[in-house]
């Protein structure tokens, strides 16, 4: 690329023989774009393609070991079941790479008797979820080792299900019976919760591998305390009614044992809706079916002094 028009959107590239073309990218798509970077290779290095090339018959992400470098000249001996041996120019096929490494997506197929995955909780943390676990560990047929930087959040993370609900699907509201009424049980919008709790599928997938849980790290206790800290601080004489659900972020969702209704409370003590925006606290107990229970609670209890007011928190 030679120049760039931001305000005509035009990319002027110049052709290996010299020539230059000026083109708007909305207009002619299919162009990848590719960055030079410099590397050092040395006869038995793992090298990986990073493009398709027909004449070498190699795709994108296939990995060989380097046999013999003659000049420009590169020898690899591809992997795989069919292997085989191609020589390229380096100065004019340079779309390869160090592959000692590899991602998760480019990693589908591939087989190895041992495996070491990264899972840094901090980079791309919307990436770690279980199918980017499932890939990553299905890809060792004998040993497989995860390193991360915190075993407890990337046990959570990991459970997170990103699996797409088909449109047919349709999820029925359960039915409860309060006081002869029926309340209707409303299920917060996003969630990435399965069947077990985000603690049971923890401990699941860290059975399965070599992740071993510092003690000084986060313990089950702090992750507990994390969960229904929210509740006890705003509501501490009805948070034993409540049940934790789930988190989102760092909202905590719970619902009513008996009435089905639902809170949603950050670690602010701060009350949202069920589309993850912000409420006032008298806005989440009414829509929650507490502040009722609440008005007449407190009447009641100045009328009677000292006397406990044990059904605080019941939808009237």
């Amino acid at each position: 690329m030679v120049s760039a028009n931001h305000k005509e959107n035009q990319i002027t590239v110049q052709k290996p023989d010299g020539q230059q073309a000026t083109y708007d990218p909305k207009r002619l798509q299919g162009i990848a774009a590719y960055g030079e970077i410099k590397r050092d290779f040395a006869q038995g290095d793992r090298v990986q393609f990073t493009a398709n090339n027909r004449e070498l018959a190699v795709s994108n992400r296939d990995i060989g070991t380097i046999e013999r470098i003659d000049a420009n000249q590169i020898s690899v001996k591809m992997d795989g079941s069919k292997a085989h041996t191609v020589t390229f120019d380096a100065a004019q096929m340079r779309h390869f790479d160090h592959g000692y490494a590899v991602t998760s997506h480019s990693s589908q197929g591939l087989t190895a008797d041992r495996v070491l995955v990264n899972m840094d909780t901090k980079v791309h943390p919307e990436l770690i979820n279980t199918r980017f676990a499932y890939v990553s560990v299905s890809r060792a047929s004998e040993d497989v080792r995860i390193y991360t930087n915190d075993s407890a959040v990337l046990g959570e993370r990991l459970s997170a299900d990103v699996t797409k609900t088909s449109a047919v699907e349709i999820q029925k509201a359960q039915v409860e019976p309060i006081h002869n009424q029926q309340t209707q049980t409303k299920e917060p919008p996003v969630t990435n919760s399965r069947e077990h709790s985000q603690e049971e599928l923890r401990r699941q997938i860290l059975a399965k591998t070599n992740i071993h849980e510092p003690e000084n790290i986060r313990t089950t206790a702090d992750i507990e305390h994390r969960h229904n800290a929210p509740i006890q601080t705003a509501l501490p004489n009805e948070a034993s009614d409540y049940e934790w659900k789930r988190e989102t972020g760092e909202v905590q969702s719970y619902q009513h044992n008996q009435a089905g209704n639902w809170l949603h409370i950050d670690s602010q003590g701060q009350f949202y809706d069920r589309q993850a925006q912000p409420i006032t606290r008298e806005t989440g107990l009414e829509q929650a079916g507490q502040a009722s229970a609440h008005s007449l609670g407190d009447k009641a209890q100045m009328q009677s002094g000292s006397k406990d007011i044990t059904d605080l928190g019941l939808g009237l």
